[in-house]
């Protein structure tokens, strides 16, 4: 048996590239999701942020054949980890920690989506 953490993941992750903002009492930045799952996103940042953080973000799904003109979802999280990745800058992960019901159901459907996506190419 591993311990690697992507074998506790309880979600499927699926890489995007999302325009995000985080935003928290401390810092503000913008950056772009790296994957996401329902329980929560990477994304990548210049900024390191403090483990443990708690902020809101504001994703921007774009558009697609479910959402043709995209959408735009918010929900309060927290930062699970913040790693330096070289010249790249810092790899930042939240959980989220709240979601508005629609959201989540609007999250669902287009994981749902990238899942169907993603078995017609396999």
């Amino acid at each position: 048996m591993t311990d690697n953490p992507k074998d506790k993941r309880r979600f499927e992750r699926y890489a995007v590239r999302w325009k995000l903002q985080f935003a928290s009492p401390e810092l503000s930045c913008d950056g772009r999701t790296a994957d996401i799952s329902q329980n929560g996103l990477s994304f990548h940042s210049d900024i390191a942020i403090q483990h443990a953080a708690k902020a809101r973000i504001s994703l921007r799904i774009p558009p697609s054949k479910l959402h043709p003109y995209g959408h735009e979802l918010s929900a309060d999280v927290r930062v699970i980890y913040s790693v330096l990745q070289g010249k790249s800058g810092f790899r930042i992960g939240l959980e989220f920690t709240h979601i508005e019901e629609k959201s989540a159901s609007t999250l669902s459907k287009t994981l749902a989506h990238l899942q169907a996506i993603s078995n017609e190419i396999i």
